[in-house]
């Protein structure tokens, strides 16, 4: 593994973006993405393009963040192949048309459907922090719907955007697929373009100007934008064992992580017994001094390193552990610091680096509010916990676009789970299933027989009363079992033996139906196990 399996990283020229896309739009028009061969072609020719570009991946993540091997294997190329099998094994079953719940004679007669069909041409936009994974990983969902797409790699990793392109050219069908490399020149002339979805992984600040871009087209998107996650460690928690566990989350990827455990809130009676749990912890995992490990990742560029740094030098908090910085080398020592304000520097905003700053706070109701009031709807929400109770009280208090309980990452850790934000934290999800249906029109479909031609003349003007009362007859028009105060009403005893515990008329034959045939119950008749209209 050695630097000249790296390739050059160049930028894509601007006036051929538009004829770039235009061309992937034609191919989608001409329906040769549709296919499910095809699509599988796809997926398998990209899955052994990774594999073939494994080492030269893992080198270009090491040039570009310092990512240690073993990261850049389980978190990136391993992930990108076990992403692409789950899909392949369950494509054509996730594809299959839906049928729709409808009384038993629509279904019959209209033969209604939702029809699973390609958007058209998707625009992703990946991020610095995982390149390969969050450009790969919606990249897949796309190709396994039958999209075409374009793939816009950071170019703050540009490393591992030029091994990107790489993979993406030598696999893929260029007609269908293709790769735009650039800065700001470039993606201001993507958004230009009129895509039918686009997915950006990335901040806020940018995420507003993707959603912007998009409404002017009416594209829908799915913006992932991270948040402040806090970690909350309850009087009932393993205040050890939680130190052990949000030290790993913080410094995976040296904090740079969407879901990266982003401050923490703890009760004064765990404090002491937490810091000594999570210095030790450092000490264990860095045992030369975090300096010297290759276990840790770097800062991905000097832009970054100076804004989390002047968010450190801003704090009006007592660093309890860390603090050593070497801007030649991009390193920043996880750091953990003791602060007594939201107002502190260090809640300002998403840190994305390996400062931890910890609040304490005496009781839950507190803690909930101090969450809310830093971030109301984070990417990530972290319970640390040893009673049900507060767990529940946390999860119903604070919204977040996912929870792990006891631990960090697992709620977005799992390939089959859907992963995603919601309010500012971002909007739609991907990966596994959810990765297929996000890129899928959802298409409902009914087949209107000629010869029912007859049975809809009341649908036809002139209107009369009876046609009227013909209509509300033919769609089942339903009477509630609710009162104007929004209550159940109440039936009497007599009422429901009559209709042996059905909640209509309809019911109740269905079950004197049941009853005539002779089939034998163990309840008494009017309690029988039938399931409710």
């Amino acid at each position: 593994m050695t630097s000249h399996l790296l390739i050059p990283f160049s930028s894509t020229p601007v006036e051929s973006i538009a004829p770039t896309v235009s061309r992937l739009q034609n191919t989608f028009t001409s329906l040769k993405t549709h296919p499910f061969e095809y699509r599988e072609e796809q997926l398998r020719k990209l899955y052994w393009g990774v594999k073939d570009n494994e080492q030269r991946l893992v080198q270009a993540l090491k040039a570009d963040l310092g990512k240690p091997y073993f990261e850049a294997m389980v978190t990136e190329v391993d992930w990108i192949g076990i992403e692409i099998l789950y899909i392949l094994k369950n494509l054509r079953k996730w594809a299959a048309d839906d049928k729709m719940e409808l009384p038993f004679l629509h279904r019959l007669v209209l033969s209604p459907c939702i029809r699973k069909e390609p958007m058209g041409t998707v625009l992703v936009i990946g991020a610095f922090n995982y390149p390969a994974l969050l450009a790969l990983i919606p990249l897949i969902g796309v190709i396994a719907a039958g999209n075409t797409a374009v793939i816009k790699p950071s170019e703050q990793a540009p490393n591992a955007a030029a091994i990107i392109t790489r993979i993406l050219e030598s696999s893929l069908d260029p007609e269908a697929y293709a790769v735009i490399n650039g800065g700001i020149p470039e993606s201001t002339e993507l958004l230009n373009q009129k895509f039918d979805k686009i997915c950006y992984t990335g901040n806020a600040a940018v995420g507003r100007i993707i959603a912007t871009a998009a409404a002017k087209h009416l594209t829908p998107a799915i913006l992932e934008l991270g948040g402040l996650n806090p970690c909350i460690i309850t009087k009932s928690a393993d205040a050890k064992l939680a130190a052990k566990r949000i030290a790993w989350g913080k410094v995976h990827n040296s904090g740079q992580v969407c879901l990266c455990p982003n401050y923490v809130i703890i009760h004064p009676s765990l404090e002491t017994e937490f810091v000594g749990a999570f210095i030790q912890t450092l000490k264990k995992f860095f045992p030369e001094g975090a300096s010297k490990s290759p276990d840790l990742a770097r800062i991905v560029n000097k832009r970054h390193y100076h804004r989390i740094t002047e968010l450190l030098n801003k704090t009006k908090g007592t660093i309890l552990y860390g603090g050593e910085r070497d801007e030649s080398k991009l390193f920043i020592e996880p750091t953990l610091v003791k602060i007594t304000s939201t107002e502190d520097s260090l809640l300002s905003e998403e840190i994305f680096g390996p400062l931890l700053p910890m609040l304490v706070v005496e009781d839950l109701d507190k803690m909930i509010s101090v969450a809310r009031q830093v971030g109301d709807c984070p990417l990530a929400l972290y319970i640390f916990s040893g009673e049900k109770e507060e767990e529940e009280k946390i999860l119903k208090n604070i919204r977040s676009g996912g929870a792990t309980i006891n631990d960090v990452f697992f709620h977005a850790a799992i390939p089959s789970i859907a992963f995603g934000g919601v309010g500012e934290s971002g909007t739609g999800s991907y990966r596994g299933k959810a990765s297929f249906d996000a890129f899928v029109h959802r298409r409902p479909v009914v087949n209107q027989p000629l010869w029912m031609e007859g049975q809809l003349r009341m649908r036809y003007p002139p209107f009369t009363p009876k046609k009227l009362d013909l209509m509300r007859k033919a769609s089942g028009s339903a009477k509630p079992n609710f009162g104007r105060d929004g209550k159940l009403l109440r039936r009497s005893l007599i009422s429901w033996i009559l209709l042996l515990g059905a909640y209509s008329r309809k019911g109740a034959v269905f079950r004197y139906l049941l009853l005539m045939t002779g089939k034998k119950h163990t309840h008494p008749p009017f309690v029988v196990l039938v399931p409710r209209e």
